[in-house]
């Protein structure tokens, strides 16, 4: 009868368990379908010269791992998710475009944001401040997410080779040409040996994104030289 017992508790907490896992892996992957969505959109109107985009402001479509990440449960997540696709909870704030990256050989395609904010990063991309604007003299440094559980933003990114060809559009409708020229994986420590300028190449672009394989807080770096 004991051992029964003890079954029959083993097998609910195994239940249990596994509803929390799927609901847990379904809500990573349902988040980050409303926010490829909102982002469709986005890309959709970039010849329309929009440079202001309106974007679902809820802390419940937070990238897993992101800095800051509040704390919520599944049903919390669960219900502003409801709220959002019901229409109940539209709160949104404001990004502004500096840009569109894209990386044809890896079907990487995201819009670049002035905002250097996590809410920024949860739609694209960001150009770090005190960094060169893009086209301009020195190195912009663009940073995003590498999102492993579902494969978006700069996920492929260490998938990328020399020479592979980069487009950067800016906000003027002019396409500009890069190629990569160089990639490596550094220490937190080191980041600011590859963000610097280069007398050789005036105008240059930095992509930045995680490498949690290699250690805690690594990056992994790509510079991109014109074409």
């Amino acid at each position: 009868m004991v051992r029964r017992f003890y079954k029959s508790i083993l097998i609910t907490a195994i239940a249990v368990f596994s509803v929390t896992g799927l609901l847990t892996g379904l809500k990573e992957y349902t988040k980050s379908f409303i926010r490829e969505s909102v982002k469709e959109e986005i890309l959709e109107k970039k010849d329309a010269g929009d440079l202001v985009f309106e974007v679902p402001a809820g802390d419940y479509l937070s990238v897993e791992g992101e800095e800051g990440e509040p704390e919520t449960d599944i049903l919390d997540n669960w219900i502003g998710i409801t709220g959002y696709v019901s229409g109940n909870d539209r709160a949104c704030e404001s990004l502004h475009l500096a840009g569109i990256i894209e990386i044809g050989a890896l079907g990487i395609e995201e819009p670049i944001w002035e905002e250097n904010t996590s809410l920024a990063m949860r739609y694209g991309v960001i150009l770090m401040k005190n960094t060169a604007r893009l086209e301009e003299t020195g190195n912009a440094v663009i940073v995003g997410h590498r999102n492993t559980v579902t494969h978006t933003v700069f996920d492929k990114l260490t998938s990328i080779k020399k020479d592979d060809e980069v487009v950067i559009t800016t906000p003027d409708g002019l396409m500009h040409n890069y190629r990569v020229n160089g990639t490596y994986y550094c220490s937190p420590y080191d980041l600011q040996n590859y963000v610097g300028t280069s007398s050789e190449y005036p105008v240059m672009i930095t992509l930045v994104t995680c490498a949690r394989e290699k250690g805690n807080s690594w990056r992994f770096i790509v510079t991109l030289v014109p074409d």
